[in-house]
């Protein structure tokens, strides 16, 4: 890496709190002589050029925001011509299922985004955030303090980021509505109640935290997935109404409020989508606010057409096309970039052609965001170099990479395949993420079963690519700042020693070998205790290494609760042997597999039924 100098004198005043920020973990440093790298305002705003002449690096910028992704190139040494489209670039952080940034760690990922070329920060937080009067308000789930939001909030502005706040302010407030407290406001399990006023006092203690908190004067109001809207108490107060009138009443008192804190408003468009046939394009839209932008969310298609065709129904307000994509955190243990390289990438390139200027990537953390979330980096700086270039170019990705986020873009990039991909016999992409075998029961075997759809070899082909993971990262397992390599080579460790004992116990109990059975009981099943030990403990370190403590007991609830189920399986085959019982009950099961695999630990953990 690069080390760099600049002059205050020469360069743009706009510019100086982004540099000295950045130079908190980066050689970029001031100096009174003669500098190495030197900022040149463009006439293009959307202009982006670096150029390195007789040892100074020129960095050519068309808007403020753009600077530090030109300080990058300088840093990785490296020549660009980029044309940057996107006024509004960003990310949207899950910070709902217990994993809270620290303010530290949030400031160590606004740093990277900024180098990468971000402009965007939005904070998805649910209720994890403190209300005054409201101490069931993110109980026990690290909410942060509105002196902790506005500390993040100034160090994103020193980097030109603007942080912008995404909340909830009808459905997905399941976490609060848990709690007896909020009993009066409850609609359905998810779902605030719509007319009471206990609710519009609610929502004003949440906008007047995000007015305290955030200079930003956009919020993010969700109102998204509110399928079960007006059927619980609702329902049982007023009758049924349609659920869209309800919706739109909402929004438009929500939108009133927003007035007073001088907000505009966002919502997400899905159930607009739900409520109404929303490819009519001669459809009534008047009863809708003009003031809310409307945000269209897809993190699922590979098809470019299937997002520039919906496009234009987002915009039935009058307001810019906000787009929202995803890199693929949720469901996964290691951000699966097949999966988010194939669906963000038409995404933008839809996003180019519409000429969309508000472009967001998304985070989310279904299932208890066991994720390492710092995997998302790499997808993210794919992202910003397929925006700004047209096409990605994976030697120009992996030099920045290395720059800005201080490791290998391939070491990560060959950790996506925790999550296996391949074509099954229709010629479909299908997905076997490591997170389903790994919450597989030893004993129930509910993924296992499934394997067999997939061709006899399926379990023999995961165990050979988790071993090419374990090999690649094991060199960097103690370097912390590169990336939680550590955390990986203890995924792969403890998944291959799962599929390999399952399969052994399946034969072995088949053919009743006493030997083979002893030898699972009395050897391998106490090495994987052993190694799952060493799975809790590294996933303990990279948690509290980004994240408060709360939230952490998830999965060291799961990972506890496997090892337990080992300790059994190994008793039954203890008991097996010494004749107490007949057979193992679960391994009696006949069961023909239809290829579904489920990836969500309570479809896995057990065959029965919770939440």
């Amino acid at each position: 890496m690069h080390r760099l100098t600049w002059n205050s004198g020469s360069t743009d005043r706009s510019l100086h709190e982004l540099l000295r920020t950045l130079a908190e973990e980066y050689p970029i440093a001031e100096t009174d002589g003669e500098p190495s790298l030197v900022f040149e305002r463009a006439a293009d705003p959307e202009r982006l050029k670096v150029t390195i002449q007789e040892g100074r690096t020129v960095v050519e910028y068309g808007r403020t925001s753009i600077a530090a992704r030109g300080a990058a190139y300088a840093l990785a040494g490296r020549e660009c011509d980029e044309k940057v489209i996107f006024e509004t670039f960003g990310i949207l952080f899950d910070c709902t299922r217990g994993n809270v940034l620290t303010v530290e760690h949030f400031k160590r990922w606004l740093r990277r985004l900024a180098l990468m070329g971000y402009n965007t920060a939005m904070i998805y937080v649910k209720d994890a955030y403190q209300l005054p009067g409201e101490p069931y308000w993110g109980y026990m789930r690290g909410a942060y303090s509105v002196e902790e939001m506005q500390e993040i909030d100034r160090y994103a502005r020193k980097l030109q980021i603007e942080m912008i706040a995404s909340i909830q302010t009808l459905g997905h407030v399941e976490p609060a509505l848990r709690w007896p407290a909020y009993a009066k406001v409850r609609d359905t399990a998810d779902v605030l109640l719509v007319d009471e006023e206990a609710t519009y006092q609610l929502l004003d203690k949440m906008l007047s935290f995000w007015s305290t908190a955030l200079s930003s004067r956009r919020i993010h109001l969700g109102m998204d997935e509110t399928h079960s809207l007006g059927r619980g108490k609702f329902l049982d107060l007023h009758g049924y109404e349609k659920p869209f009138d309800i919706y739109v009443r909402h929004l438009k008192r929500v939108c009133d409020m927003c007035k007073k804190y001088d907000f505009r408003p966002i919502i997400w468009h899905d159930m607009f989508f739900k409520y109404l046939d929303f490819h009519a394009p001669d459809l009534d839209t008047g009863m809708i606010p003009r003031e809310v932008q409307v945000a269209y969310w897809n993190y699922y298609s590979r098809d470019k057409l299937a997002y520039a065709q919906n496009f234009p129904f987002t915009q039935f307000t009058g307001q810019k096309l906000f787009i929202a994509s995803g890199i693929w955190t949720w469901l996964r243990l290691w951000a699966d970039y097949e999966l988010s390289f194939a669906t963000a990438g038409p995404c933008i390139d839809a996003c180019r052609e519409a000429g969309a200027k508000e472009f967001i990537l998304t985070l989310w953390g279904d299932d208890g965001a066991y994720c390492d979330f710092d995997s998302a980096l790499a997808g993210l700086a794919w992202a910003a170099d397929r925006s700004f270039n047209g096409t990605a170019d994976e030697k120009r990705i992996s030099s920045l990479y290395r720059a800005v986020c201080k490791t290998s873009w391939e070491l990560q990039i060959a950790c996506g395949d925790f999550c296996y991909s391949f074509r099954n016999s229709q010629n479909d992409i299908q997905k076997i993420p490591a997170n389903a075998i790994l919450w597989d029961d030893p004993l129930m075997g509910i993924v296992w079963n499934e394997l067999p759809s997939f061709g006899e070899d399926l379990p023999a082909r995961l165990i050979e690519r988790y071993r090419q993971i374990k090999e690649r990262v094991k060199p960097f397992r103690d370097d912390m700042e590169a990336g939680s390599y550590d955390y990986a080579w203890h995924i792969a460790d403890v998944v291959i020693r799962k599929l390999e004992i399952r399969g052994k116990l399946v034969t072995a109990y088949a053919a009743r070998n006493e030997n083979a059975l002893a030898e699972l009981a009395r050897r391998e099943i106490p090495e994987i205790l052993e190694a799952i030990d060493g799975l809790l403990q590294a996933f303990r370190t990279q948690w509290r290494r980004s994240f408060k403590s709360f939230g952490m007991e998830l999965m060291q609830i799961r990972l506890g609760g496997l090892k337990e189920r080992y300790k059994e399986t190994a008793a039954v085959i203890e008991e097996l042997l010494s004749g107490k019982i007949a057979h193992i009950g679960e391994l009696e099961v006949k069961h023909r597999p239809s290829g579904y695999i489920p990836n969500k630990y309570a479809l896995i953990a057990t065959g029965g039924f919770f939440i």
